[in-house]
């Protein structure tokens, strides 16, 4: 088993990367180059990283957290040492394994960050975003034991053959590397199940709720129904440039207050409410507006016991439900709404060095401080 590279692009020994060593403790450092060969997997391609976007679970791993255990698992795993975190990213093919994937030298590519069994009982029932030996780009999710686990805050990544898609000239590298996060705001969506004529909440207006009202909007909701809750003033004029019309500050109010304000706007229940806060406040201001045969979405599930629910509050068919990772589907719609060019995304992004990261997400969490972008996005073009 041996490297198929681009004849114009000699690959290094060594390269640079963002390792996190511990919860706490994130190293802008040099490692060696990924050994692809040893990972025993002919799909394994080597894309040269151009652009890579810094997701709010980056921030959760750094802390020692494990969102992706606690969302498809249920339970929390401890993180390895030495991730390279990132798993948004975009980039160029310069090495493959296998002669069947030669066709991917030197393209441009979105390659999906994971790689399910397709085996198990997950996979097989049309499950698969959930399959518990899911190989993880970024997340140190099943590579046995390394000496440092794969991910894209670094400027060379392994990635699957069968997980790319080629990008077009007219979509960005930095638009492509935000396909993690509209698949996942796609899955999201399509969880809810949302009748496009009644009103929808959209609770945290970061990335992942921005990209969820912009999705609704794909599918045919129209941008009065769709009501928007944010403290951070960043986040609030983001939402009023990609157009979201209908949103309401909750700096300093109370669930009395915020319920107020949204029925003067949607003068009748919630259908569907997509959660990216996961807090007891956020949980019962939403059950408290929650429709008859309406749906609840949590994204941000934390390990916490639900405050105050009485069985009452799911009567007449009320649904209560997370959203975890998504279907191959749900990023396949998105990718094809990428291309026509129906996302506003231009707004969102912040440019870094990689060699910025450690200080940011020190900074960050050590002075508790708003995060000051909206979505950090790192170019590789310039690494020092």
């Amino acid at each position: 088993m041996a490297l198929i590279t681009l004849e114009d692009t000699p690959l290094p020994r060594e390269i640079s990367a963002v390792v996190l060593k511990k919860p706490f403790q994130l190293k802008y450092t040099k490692i060696p180059m990924w050994p692809l060969e040893s990972f025993k997997d002919l799909d394994l391609l080597l894309v040269k990283v151009e652009a890579c976007g810094v997701c709010g679970s980056d921030f959760r791993y750094y802390q020692g957290e494990n969102p992706w255990s606690q969302h498809t698992l249920g339970i929390h795993l401890d993180n390895p040492p030495n991730i390279v975190l990132g798993h948004e990213f975009a980039g160029k093919v310069v090495a493959a394994l296998s002669e069947k994937n030669r066709k991917w030298l030197g393209k441009r590519v979105v390659p999906i960050c994971s790689k399910v069994c397709g085996i198990c009982e997950y996979c097989t029932t049309k499950r698969a975003h959930l399959c518990e030996y899911t190989i993880h780009l970024g997340h140190g999710q099943g590579w046995g034991k390394l000496s440092y686990y794969p991910g894209a805050y670094a400027e060379y990544v392994p990635a699957w053959g069968n997980g790319c898609y080629e990008i077009p000239e007219k979509v960005s590298y930095e638009d492509a590397a935000m396909m993690d996060v509209l698949a996942v705001c796609t899955h999201a969506y399509f969880r809810a199940n949302h009748n496009p004529e009644l009103p929808l909440l959209i609770m945290g207006a970061g990335p992942i709720g921005n990209g969820i009202a912009q999705v609704a909007r794909i599918n045919g909701v129209q941008e009065e129904k769709i009501i928007i809750l944010e403290r951070n003033e960043m986040a609030i004029r983001i939402a009023e440039k990609v157009g979201l019309q209908k949103i309401i500050n909750t700096a300093n109010k109370d669930i009395a207050e915020l319920k107020d304000e949204i029925y003067k706007i949607s003068k009748r229940k919630i259908f569907s409410i997509f959660d990216g806060i996961g807090s007891d406040f956020s949980f019962d201001l939403g059950m408290k507006l929650l429709d008859k045969g309406g749906t609840y979405v949590n994204l941000a599930v934390h390990n916490q016991k639900i405050r105050n629910l009485n069985q009452m509050q799911l009567s007449s068919e009320r649904n209560i439900t997370t959203s975890s990772n998504f279907s191959i589907s749900a990023y396949e719609h998105a990718w094809k709404w990428l291309q026509a060019g129906e996302f506003i995304l231009d707004p969102w992004y912040s440019m870094v060095s990689l060699a910025k990261i450690p200080t940011i997400f020190e900074e960050i969490i050590k002075n508790k401080q708003e995060k000051p972008f909206f979505k950090l996005i790192i170019s590789l073009s310039n690494i020092k």
